[in-house]
C-alpha cells in the first residue's frame, strides 16, 4: 500500500468526490472530469466492485452445497460487509487525512487510466 501524490489544489476541490467513488465508483468521473486524484478513487471502487460480484457470486455457487451451505452464506456475507467497511475505510482515510491509500493485494491494477 502506497501513499500517492496529488497536487493540493486536486485534492482540495475535488476529495469528498473522490471519496464516494470508493463506493460508487462512477460519481467522480461525472463530477471531477479532470482529476487525477478523482480517476484514481474511482479505480480504486470500480476494483472493489468487481471483486465484490466475483465474492458474491462465489458464495451464492457455494451455498446450493446440502448441509454446509448455510455456512457458505454466512461467510459470504460477512466477506461482503468486509469489502464495504473497507471502502468506507478507505473514503474517511481521503477525507480526514488527505491521504489515499493503495488497495490491497488489487490496487495496483488499473482499469481506469490516470491520464
Amino acid at each position: 500500500m502506497e501513499d500517492r501524490e496529488f497536487t493540493r489544489e486536486d485534492m482540495d476541490q475535488n476529495k469528498a468526490l473522490a471519496a464516494a467513488g470508493y463506493v460508487v465508483f462512477f460519481v467522480p468521473l461525472i463530477r471531477c472530469k479532470g482529476s487525477k486524484l478523482g480517476r484514481y478513487c474511482a479505480n480504486q471502487g470500480l476494483l472493489l466492485m468487481i471483486v465484490q460480484i466475483i465474492v458474491s457470486s462465489l458464495f451464492r455457487i457455494l451455498r446450493g452445497i446440502p448441509l454446509l451451505g448455510w455456512l457458505f452464506g454466512v461467510v459470504g456475507g460477512l466477506a461482503g460487509l468486509a469489502l464495504f467497511v473497507l471502502s468506507l475505510l478507505c473514503a474517511a482515510q481521503l477525507i480526514t487525512n488527505e491521504r489515499t491509500v493503495e488497495l490491497p493485494f488489487i490496487g495496483f491494477l488499473r482499469l481506469i487510466p490516470e491520464k
